[in-house]
Order: structure tokens, then sequence, then C-alpha cells
């Protein structure tokens, strides 16, 4: 059960695809000039000193005693 097949009018589809491309164009109208992007910040990083000294009070003292032994009884180290 096909339906009986039309002829295509090509003259009308392209008046119609030209018709739909210019609502198109008049509902956007051009974007004004797009803003500069701005430049992209770095974070202030510390100084491989700075990271050093947090190293060396972090692994030192009786918190470290502590944390070496909290490793081997949990079977981590």
């Amino acid at each position: 059960m096909e339906s009986e097949g039309r002829v295509l009018d090509e003259a009308k589809l392209d008046t119609a695809i030209a018709d739909l491309l210019r609502e198109e164009e008049s509902e956007d109208p051009e974007p004004a000039a797009e803003p500069a992007k701005p430049k992209a910040a770095f974070p202030v990083l510390p100084e491989q000193a700075e990271m050093d000294e947090e190293a060396q009070t972090r692994n030192s003292g009786l918190a470290a005693t502590l944390r070496q032994k909290w490793a081997e009884l949990s079977g981590a180290a």
C-alpha cells in the first residue's frame, strides 16, 4: 500500500528554503565583535624552599613517629 508519488517542484522548494534562511538571519542579528578573552591567570606556586620546609616539619618529631607506627600497625609499611 504505497501512496502515489508526487512531483517535486524544485523552484518552490528553493524559495521555501531561502525564506527560512532569511527569517533566521533577521531573528539573529550579527553579534558585536567578540570581547577579548581575559589572559589566563596562573596560580602563585610556593617556592621549592617553602615546600622543603613543610616536608621537614611534617616528617620530623612526634607526629612522624606516630604516623610511622600507625602505618606499621596497619600493615602499610
